[in-house]
């Protein structure tokens, strides 16, 4: 039908690297990490498809003990753990473009305390980097906490950064025998009356110990234009081959109030490997 297309993904987001740990002393332990993204299909460093164009994922060093853990490098951002992983659950192209978290923050001080009591938190903040011309840019600090009792877990989230002029969120999940259900909110506020709202609810199901289901409904809207109001639906399934290797297939659709370039709908399908 005409408007239809068809997208060819060779290869999605393949990435290689290494991570280990040595222990030091008795309540001590430093570990690293190390990862790049490889493009399998061209044996290219340039096959990601996400939007920070940079070929080096996570890579940092620390120290954890009974204080919690200390890193520096480039993680994945706190606010995304904590609060996008909900939606980003397979880490595909299409879940990740409607995160409001950024996935990677470089020259990054990242803390995680341990468990204290029923919560844990955690501290990222950005070291200064500088452009061509010698101006700050990239200045962040991000904050995140869990609240977790027994079946429910509440997590609340904030970064400051000079792209904008603040981004909270808050997640929740309760897990009922094979069934949870989790809800995200998301506000984006900048100066130019120009914030941003994000509503996400999604169910999950475990078939078995292996197989899963996922279904998501996300809605995104700029506030001072309803028009530009879209909604998203995730639909997926995964297969645990094992601990670390699964296959997921996911529906992804997306549908504006007033029609937009990014409105369609995919099928994705993919393998994840993760250590």
């Amino acid at each position: 039908e005409s408007g239809d297309q068809v997208r060819r993904m060779d290869d999605g987001y393949s990435r290689v690297g290494i991570k280990g740990n040595a222990v030091l002393t008795e309540t001590l332990t430093g570990f690293y990490k190390y990862e790049r993204r490889v493009s399998a299909n061209d044996g290219q460093d340039d096959g990601a498809v996400r939007s920070d164009n940079n070929e080096l994922r996570q890579i940092y060093a620390g120290l954890k003990g009974d204080f919690g853990s200390f890193s520096i490098g480039r993680h994945y951002g706190l606010y995304y753990d904590y609060i996008d992983d909900e939606i980003d659950r397979h880490k595909s192209h299409y879940s990740d473009a409607i995160i409001f978290g950024d996935l990677f923050v470089s020259n990054s001080l990242l803390y995680q305390s341990p468990q204290i009591g029923l919560f844990n938190f955690g501290v990222l903040v950005e070291l200064n980097d500088a452009d061509a011309q010698g101006n700050t840019i990239d200045e962040r600090v991000e904050v995140a906490a869990t609240f977790r009792y027994q079946d429910f877990a509440l997590h609340a989230g904030y970064v400051n950064a000079p792209t904008h002029d603040g981004l909270f969120g808050a997640a929740a999940s309760y897990k009922f025998n094979a069934i949870t259900i989790a809800g995200v909110y998301q506000k984006f506020q900048f100066a130019n009356n120009q914030d941003q709202s994000l509503l996400s609810l999604a169910v999950d199901t475990d078939l078995t110990p292996r197989n899963h289901l996922r279904l998501a409904a996300t809605s995104t809207q700029i506030d001072s234009n309803k028009n530009l109001e879209a909604v998203v639906i995730l639909a997926g399934a995964d297969h645990k081959f094992s601990d670390h290797f699964l296959a997921y297939i996911e529906f992804f659709n997306r549908t504006s109030e007033v029609t937009q370039p990014g409105d369609e709908s995919a099928l994705i399908t993919g393998f994840r490997f993760d250590f």
